[in-house]
């Protein structure tokens, strides 16, 4: 059976990035492939809702497991305001689900079913989606689809695709972040706490005739 077409909110407020270079956006084919673009097709924005989680995402992608190393890198911290009218709330694992879409796969170190998951809603307009943050449990993601251009601070947006940035840190990623960092191959605390939430409920729901397999 098709997929029902997303539903999309619209999504106003703050959001964070980190990155090592001297710009926040990407106006052209994003370099490297991420959990929600393959490299060379079409632009994507990462941000976060808190400003440790960008931070913890570059963590887990250098594969920067000491405080020692994490200290070796630079990064410059982004604040944007967004106000997108087309966003996918995918921010917990039940919202996901319910709009049809794994759990495991927003958190999976392999990112093969979210990059078609996004393919998918582009083809559909959606110009954004909030998620679980893979690297920082208890944090949530925004990435944003399509090409952005840098506003100023108080810049009044005319254009959906300018983001009006501001550039607030620069320096080492914050100090003892490393361990609360879930990084490649590792547990994700929140996907093992909705799942074991699911087995409690499951269980105190006594059903008819012959008992269904619990989901793993």
């Amino acid at each position: 059976m098709p997929r029902k077409p997303p539903i999309v909110i619209r999504w106003e407020g703050l959001a964070f990035g980190a990155t090592s270079y001297d710009v926040p956006l990407w106006v052209n084919p994003n370099r490297r492939s991420g959990r929600w673009n393959i490299a060379g097709r079409g632009c994507t924005q990462y941000f976060s809702l808190d400003a440790e989680a960008p931070y913890a995402e570059l963590l887990r992608s250098e594969d920067l497991r000491t405080e020692r190393e994490a200290q070796t890198y630079f990064a410059v911290l982004w604040q944007v305001r967004v106000d997108d009218g087309a966003v996918v709330d995918y921010s917990t694992f039940e919202k996901a689900e319910a709009a049809g879409f794994p759990a495991e796969a927003l958190v999976d170190d392999d990112h093969e079913r979210c990059q078609a998951e996004a393919a998918w809603l582009r083809s559909h307009n959606v110009r954004g989606v909030l998620s679980p943050c893979a690297a920082l449990p208890e944090s949530t993601n925004l990435t944003l689809f399509g090409p952005r251009t840098q506003g100023a601070w108080d810049t009044n947006v005319k254009l959906a695709s300018t983001l009006p940035t501001q550039r607030i840190a620069q320096g080492h990623p914050p100090p003892a972040l490393v361990s609360r960092t879930r990084f490649y191959g590792q547990t994700h605390a929140d996907l093992l706490e909705y799942r074991s939430g699911q087995g409690r409920l499951f269980e105190a729901r006594p059903g008819r005739g012959t008992r269904p397999r619990r989901r793993s």
